[in-house]
């Protein structure tokens, strides 16, 4: 039994195809702050997501099966994970399974997370082809991060993650 209220995404973009996001800052999300799931043709540009550094699961970009993300130029400072490219808990890759997969992430700024970019914990369809370029992580505690769980399954592939050109600046563990 669940007490209390679900804290709800900021932004939530539910089987969306062809949308751009550009220019805008976000601030004081109660969790997920940008959520694009089972979306296609995804351009986040040059976006600004400001949380507190001791806000839980107030993650910056959450792409969840999703196919063809551009990240780029976007500022993400939170007190969760910057980034985390996700595909689903247990059940999800045996009926709906969507790997998040043809992600690219550009120019950014990540900062204060728990991670910068990061694969999972709800990974049970994989993640593949992914190009980190030309990004600081600052003070975050992991630079990339793969984690998951007994359990995801054959489907939870992390595969072709590519990190080239990447700055870090008090990151913990890179």
């Amino acid at each position: 039994t669940r007490r209390g209220a679900w804290r709800p995404r900021m932004i939530f973009l539910n089987n969306c195809k062809n949308i751009t996001i550009n220019g805008i800052t976000i601030t004081e999300s109660p969790s997920w702050t940008l959520h694009p799931y089972y979306s296609k043709n995804i351009k986040i540009i040059d976006i600004s997501i400001i949380n507190p550094p001791d806000s839980p699961n107030t993650d910056g970009i959450n792409p969840e099966s999703c196919t063809n993300i551009e990240i780029l130029g976007c500022n993400v400072s939170v007190g969760d994970d910057c980034i985390a490219l996700k595909s689903g808990k247990y059940y999800m890759a045996t009926y709906h399974h969507q790997p998040c997969e043809n992600i690219t992430i550009r120019n950014c700024l990540l900062e204060r997370g728990h991670g910068a970019i990061v694969m999972g914990s709800e990974i049970a369809g994989g993640v593949q082809n992914v190009k980190v370029t030309q990004c600081l992580m600052k003070n975050t505690d992991r630079g990339l991060r793969v984690k998951t769980r007994r359990g995801r399954g054959q489907r939870s592939v992390v595969d072709k993650i590519h990190f080239e050109n990447i700055k870090m600046d008090g990151v913990h563990t890179p």
